[in-house]
């Protein structure tokens, strides 16, 4: 069959993956693979209502595919609306984590024929092959229809049993005026369960890892298509230490030459000295680790499962090796520390350390997350524009102060927090481009920011979308 796999044109800012507007969704990239593999004719674009006609009168798609998070979910919305209006002929399906956990409220916002609840390297070749036996009601768990106005096979997210044999993605599998930096994943899913976090929910608490061989593979083929540095899509690359030691011993024997950006912990840091040390030495250029608050209280009510000295710890261990650091910190809890003595709190824990790089976010509640069932329970969600869960709005009810107060505190964050660095800055950036962490478009970006909202007045989150 042939296929149209759209990545949504998003026009938001805020969340890394949206900020550009024009990033095909990795996971996309696996399902078009798969579909590829199966037999199928699959392309993948980046599009909106406005420009998938074009792309729908050149591929002339039977099928029409779209993954999008909470905050591109309005663009992916209007798409298929569109498209279910102006070519009816064409299935449609969703995917992605809103669509998975907001499934019926997907349904009835935009009359799609199928949607994905979880991965759809599996199901979604079945269903093609379901469509060309001319079969349009199979039973797939996962792959979701409505008929006769029940829900049919949504009794469980699909996941994959094994993830070492993925597709491989190609250049070929988009459009020719579209191109993509290839990411690696060696692991899919996290056993921690931070309860702001949409990845716990989505896989269950499962986590499973690709060989070392299989993904020293892959890295090998990207080298060949002249790339040498890779961000890896795990939500913690280091999580299985004995794993990553073996990778870090499979470089080493190999000769490979290359640079890497991953997540990981501050208690694998802080347990785990010579790993890290070691992971510097084979290619280690930037690791982004979750602190999130200062306050212990506010760590104990996400599950983080860290202390402040641990945090403390980690940096300290980082400062030391020749790995850039990345930091996640939020604004907000949903309960009682949702004050302005808590978070000036934590402005003031973030300000006093060495840290690296410090991203800022406002509390998000994204469906499936414990955070997101809590307030939808208490009534406190205060809309559903789903554009506005960018992690830079707060989009609940706080406890002692207004949604406005919280939204205040985001630009303050980030000036004070940067400025607490002062001199720190320079060798901050340098020792990033050396070390290949970070792009000069990256800083250069940052620094135009901070300059259209302090110099020249503009609201900070049009600043960052500039």
């Amino acid at each position: 069959m042939k296929v149209l796999m759209v990545s949504p044109k998003a026009r938001t800012g805020g969340l890394e993956s949206l900020r550009k507007g024009n990033q095909i969704l990795q996971g996309l990239l696996y399902v078009a693979a798969a579909a590829r593999d199966a037999g199928h004719d699959t392309t993948v674009v980046v599009a909106d209502k406005d420009n998938v006609d074009s792309y729908i009168k050149r591929y002339h798609p039977e099928v029409l595919g779209v993954s999008c998070v909470s905050a591109s979910y309005p663009i992916a919305r209007e798409l298929i609306k569109y498209v279910k209006q102006q070519h009816p002929g064409i299935k449609t399906i969703i995917g992605g984590h809103h669509a998975t956990f907001m499934y019926k409220e997907t349904f009835s916002d935009t009359g799609v024929d199928y949607i994905c609840r979880g991965e759809g390297e599996e199901v979604f070749p079945q269903l093609l092959a379901a469509l060309q036996a001319g079969n349009n009601y199979p039973d797939i768990s996962g792959i979701v229809y409505m008929r006769n106005g029940s829900y049919f096979n949504d009794d469980k997210i699909a996941l994959l049993q094994d993830i070492e044999n993925l597709p491989l993605i190609t250049r070929d599998l988009t459009a020719p005026e579209f191109s993509f930096s290839p990411k690696i994943v060696s692991s899919r899913g996290c056993p921690y369960f931070c309860s702001f976090c949409s990845i716990s929910a989505f896989y269950g608490g499962r986590y499973r890892k690709r060989s070392v061989k299989t993904v020293i593979a892959e890295i090998k083929e990207y080298i060949s298509w002249g790339y040498d540095s890779f961000w890896f899509h795990d939500d913690n690359l280091t999580v299985d230490t004995k794993w990553m030691d073996e990778f870090c011993q499979a470089i080493e024997d190999e000769g490979i030459k290359f640079h890497f950006n991953c997540m990981s912990r501050v208690d694998t840091i802080c347990n785990n000295h010579a790993l890290i040390a070691r992971m510097a030495k084979v290619g280690c250029s930037l690791m982004s680790i979750g602190i999130e608050s200062g306050i212990p209280e506010v760590l104990e009510r996400m599950h983080k499962k860290i202390s402040l000295e641990q945090i403390r710890t980690a940096i300290k261990i980082l400062n030391k090796l020749s790995i850039s650091h990345n930091w996640y910190m939020i604004i907000g809890s949903a309960d009682e520390f949702d004050t302005p003595k808590h978070i000036e709190q934590n402005i003031k824990f973030f300000c006093s350390l060495p840290l690296g790089y410090v991203v800022i976010t406002i509390l998000t509640p994204f469906p499936g997350t414990e955070i997101f069932n809590r307030l939808v329970a208490e009534d406190r969600i205060l809309h559903y524009n789903w554009e506005d869960y960018d992690a830079m709005h707060c989009v609940y009810k706080p406890l002692t102060m207004s949604h406005k107060d919280i939204d205040a505190y985001f630009p303050k964050a980030y000036v004070r927090v940067y400025l607490s660095k002062g001199w720190r800055l320079l060798p901050l950036f340098y020792h990033s481009f050396k070390r290949k962490a970070m792009r000069p478009s990256t800083i250069i970006s940052a620094i135009k920011t901070m300059f259209l909202y302090k110099v020249m007045g503009m609201d900070f989150r049009k600043a960052l979308n500039k």
